[in-house]
């Protein structure tokens, strides 16, 4: 067993959907569904909130967690983790996103237990898409991986592209994955983050992960059941909101 943490970067502000980590969501914020399943995590000694929002800091108070503050100017969720790492301890840190009410507990302990016995500095999870619409949409991440599973690189554009097929054939031709935004990282990789330079890959395509492939650095992955819901717009909400409902 390998000695980690989980972080949750929340930011406060949203340009689809501004306070949405404190929206409710079944009767609490979104952000304590994520806390309450972190919590949940059978394999992980310690989870941290790494947020811009005093409230926020204060509710992962009243939850048991420690709520750590960070600048507001950060520009992802591992700028964020990167700014206050040394108030945060583990081997490995793993990123939690602060607006997916539904991960799975169990399926991040697979993805700590993976991390015990690979040789890359960093894993993150994928998932099979099933629809030409999934890989067509450039809101969802697609990733393309070499035969060990490793990502070779991640696109909003449909890879790969199937050549000498229409579109609605793509799907028999060939497997697509989807990307979901979970990440694991040895601590010494984000010790040297602030080193990685921004490269014109990570600009393109607005892509944190695309840093680290363009410097260098392996990425493994691990599959997920599925895509779960994220909270970036009202929609989302409220389709989580019926989800919640149908569950009760």
């Amino acid at each position: 067993m390998i000695n980690c943490s989980i972080a949750i970067p929340a930011r406060i502000a949203s340009s689809r959907l501004p306070g949405k980590m404190l929206k409710n969501l079944g009767g609490k914020p979104v952000i304590q569904h994520v806390i309450e399943r972190a919590l949940q995590v059978r394999n992980c000694s310690q989870v941290y909130v790494v947020t811009d929002s005093i409230e926020i800091v204060g509710l992962a108070k009243s939850l048991g967690i420690q709520g750590l503050m960070t600048s507001p100017n950060c520009h992802s969720g591992t700028d964020r983790i990167v700014s206050v790492l040394n108030k945060i301890s583990g081997d490995w840190i793993f990123n939690v996103q602060g607006d997916e009410p539904f991960i799975d507990p169990n399926w991040v302990e697979s993805l700590i237990d993976k991390a015990t016995f690979i040789e890359a500095p960093m894993l993150t999870g994928v998932y099979r898409l099933k629809q030409i619409e999934d890989v067509l949409n450039p809101n969802i991440v697609k990733t393309v991986l070499d035969n060990n599973g490793r990502a070779i690189y991640f696109s909003r554009s449909p890879i790969p592209f199937v050549r000498g097929a229409n579109e609605n054939q793509w799907l028999s031709e060939t497997t697509f994955w989807g990307h979901l935004g979970i990440y694991g990282y040895r601590r010494d990789l984000l010790e040297q983050y602030h080193e990685l330079s921004q490269t014109y890959l990570e600009k393109a395509e607005s892509l944190e992960q695309l840093r680290f492939l363009a410097n260098g650095f392996q990425i493994a992955t691990l599959e997920a059941p599925g895509r779960s819901v994220a909270i970036d717009t009202q929609e989302d909400l409220e389709k989580a909101e019926a989800l919640i409902s149908g569950r009760k």
